[in-house]
């Protein structure tokens, strides 16, 4: 929504005769820009302000198709450069240098821009999303990860290199390239060449030169490698045909065959971009738009019938897709991981690698792999070598020799847990939450996920998992003022609660019972992570991290509807009290409606003073716990014929 040019007001600043050679630059540069092609668009707009060096209206162009563009971070002396010599510095134009703070991760500059354009805006979701990736930004440049990074240089050009693919035995690489040299010679709209795919085998520790990798396979139009099988015989292909398929193509006798199309459970009327197989051969993981997702691309799972045919897709789910783009799926060969890029899970920007452990027989919350691995720019086709030894993939940087350039990471691994651990790393001068996770009716332990976030920053800083057998836990809640740690299992409604400074002081253990009800008509949560002002039904920021997991569960489960409850104590008038408990309802119900939220999942009831849970008579004992904000679940229509056919989500929470 901020892509378009708001930059009237800076029209009169332009006062430029315009040459016909400096007009048809200008023209080029808009058609690029007009059907998407960013960088190509800034390089024009450079060429003209090279022409027109003062004309800020240009500049502020620049800026925004470097925005647009695979080089986001370059956008950011064009657009200070608008902002200190104008005199209307609008809001957008804040928003837009934030994001170019952010691009360069200069964090703490980002967010005070993108808090001066929240001031101005009603809409403050896309805003609230980039201060959370900036917060998350600051954390992770802080604690990097382990590992080493560095251009494969040798295989890379000054076009774009992207899509590694890595053979089981880790001597051959596969990759996708728009190179001059591609068969066909030509280029296409956005004056790159046609993609072609490479291959090259490394001897002796060294890579080789990288070669095309047939003639059966590159045309003189876009091919783009999506997977090896574990074998190294069968290459699949994104091949550009109507709205993108998958083909592939098998290894025979010293050569790969012509590509065919998978089956049509596989392929859709819709856009399929990339796959991954797993090692057995008999899983195929891929990305696609259809109907019936999440939203944009999702990512599923198709099974091998017992003609050896490709089932029926299965969406892999919410926990892995979201509203946005989930993309670049890799099965590791072990079966228990699996890597993806995302836009939707909050990472410091763009497109974030993601893992997600298999385990009782779901797919774990994803984890992001971290900084240095993830920037704040877009970072794709992430793939990893048997031994978790070497990942490669795909990013834009400034070592890099131009577009996307291939990466190789050396991981440094330790000893890769085969399921997810139930106990935190020491964390210093932390107290520990231990206890242990029933159901609520039957007592049984159960297999739940903790996700601990930092409120005050709106940041997920763990996740840990209780034991299958024995429903116990521990998790490390460091120093600090407001954290809010939700308690999640399938088929549960979730549990919250709120860990602050006077909790944590002085305290090296904290141990309590969590009982989960069953997700069923009539089941109440507390959310105790959801901040009002002092009489007042303005929510606070700290909420948003709650606001958020709501806001997701409804999300993934559109034949959900709940009731928000709002509760006050005793003190002042009742008829306010009652009031007051129906505008703070209505204010959680809002921002869920905000946001995409249909009104028929969520209704907002007060209660005012009169169910209170505990007498009134002392503030921390008794009107604390009574002022406050539930979730009711008031029906559930699950749809099991469609979700038999994969359409629709187990009901998880």
């Amino acid at each position: 929504m901020f892509r378009a040019l708001i930059i009237c007001s800076l029209c009169l600043l332009s006062g430029i005769a315009w040459g016909q050679s400096v007009k048809k630059l200008l023209k080029t540069a808009n058609k690029y820009y007009e059907h998407g092609f960013y960088y190509e668009a800034a390089t024009y707009y450079e060429k003209v302000a090279e022409v027109t060096p003062d004309d800020l209206v240009i500049t502020y162009k620049i800026g925004l198709a470097y925005l647009e563009s695979r080089y986001k971070h370059r956008a950011l002396p064009y657009l200070q450069d608008v902002y200190e010599n104008t005199q209307d510095s609008t809001s957008t134009l804040a928003f837009h240098l934030g994001l170019a703070y952010q691009y360069n991760h200069q964090f703490e500059q980002a967010l005070k821009y993108f808090h001066q354009f929240r001031q101005s805006t009603d809409n403050t979701y896309t805003v609230d999303r980039h201060i959370k990736q900036c917060n998350i930004g600051i954390e992770y440049v802080n604690n990097p990860k382990n590992v080493e990074i560095r251009n494969l240089k040798k295989l890379n050009t000054d076009n774009q290199d992207y899509a590694p693919l890595i053979t089981s035995d880790g001597k051959s690489l596969i990759f996708t390239s728009r190179r001059e040299g591609s068969t066909g010679g030509k280029k296409a709209y956005d004056d790159n060449y046609y993609e072609d795919i490479y291959i090259v085998r490394r001897n002796k520790g060294d890579w080789l030169i990288p070669e095309k990798i047939s003639s059966n396979i590159n045309t003189h139009y876009h091919e783009c490698g999506a997977a090896i099988s574990p074998d190294g015989k069968t290459l699949f292909i994104y091949v550009d045909e109507g709205d993108g398929d998958i083909y592939y193509s098998t290894y025979q006798n010293k050569e790969w065959s012509v590509p065919l199309p998978v089956s049509q459970h596989v392929n859709s009327p819709y856009r399929e971009l990339s796959v991954s197989v797993n090692k057995a051969g008999d899983e195929l993981y891929f990305s696609s738009n259809r109907p019936g997702g999440f939203g944009g691309f999702d990512l599923y799972v198709s099974r091998k019938d017992r003609r050896g045919e490709w089932g029926p897709p299965e969406n892999l789910g919410p926990k892995i897709n979201t509203e946005a783009d989930e993309d670049a799926p890799f099965i590791h060969p072990s079966g228990k991981s699996l890597f993806f890029s995302s836009e939707g899970h909050i990472g410091m920007g763009g497109y974030d690698i993601f893992q997600s452990r298999f385990y009782q027989g779901k797919w774990t919350t994803p984890v992001n792999l971290g900084y240095p691995i993830n920037t704040a720019q877009d970072d794709n086709y992430f793939v990893v070598s048997e031994d978790n030894a070497y990942g490669y993939y795909a990013t834009a940087r400034e070592d890099g020799l131009g577009g996307n350039d291939l990466y190789v990471i050396n991981m440094k691994p330790e000893k890769t847990p085969t399921k997810p651990v139930a106990t935190s790393t020491p964390v210093k001068n932390a107290t520990y939450f231990v206890g242990k996770v029933t159901d609520t009716g039957s007592g049984k332990p159960i297999f739940a996920e903790l996700i601990l976030s930092d409120n005050r920053k709106n940041i997920i800083i763990d996740r840990q998992y209780s034991d299958a057998a024995t429903g116990t836990f521990k998790i490390a809640i460091p120093e600090g003022e407001n954290f809010g740690l939700i308690v999640e299992a399938e088929g549960y409604l979730f549990y919250s609660t709120n860990f602050g400074v006077d909790q944590l002081k002085g305290r090296k253990e904290i141990k309590r019972s969590i009982r989960l009800d069953k997700a069923e008509v009539g089941s109440v949560t507390i959310l105790k992570n959801i901040f009002f002002a002092t009489g007042k039904a303005s929510i606070k920021e700290e909420s948003i991290s709650e606001l958020d997991r709501i806001h997701e569960l409804l999300k993934a489960n559109p034949n959900l509807k709940i009731q928000i409850n709002g509760h006050t104590d005793d003190v002042g008038e009742a008829d306010y009290n009652q009031k007051l408990s129906e505008q703070r309802a209505q204010s959680v119900a809002n921002y869920l409606l905000q946001y995409g939220i249909s009104d028929a999942q969520v209704v907002a009831k007060g209660f005012g003073e009169t169910r209170p849970l505990v007498s009134n008579d002392d503030e921390f004992g008794g009107r604390e716990i009574n002022r406050r904000t539930e979730i009711e679940i008031l029906s559930v229509h699950e749809k099991i014929e469609e979700k038999k056919k994969g359409l629709l989500p187990s009901l998880t929470f």
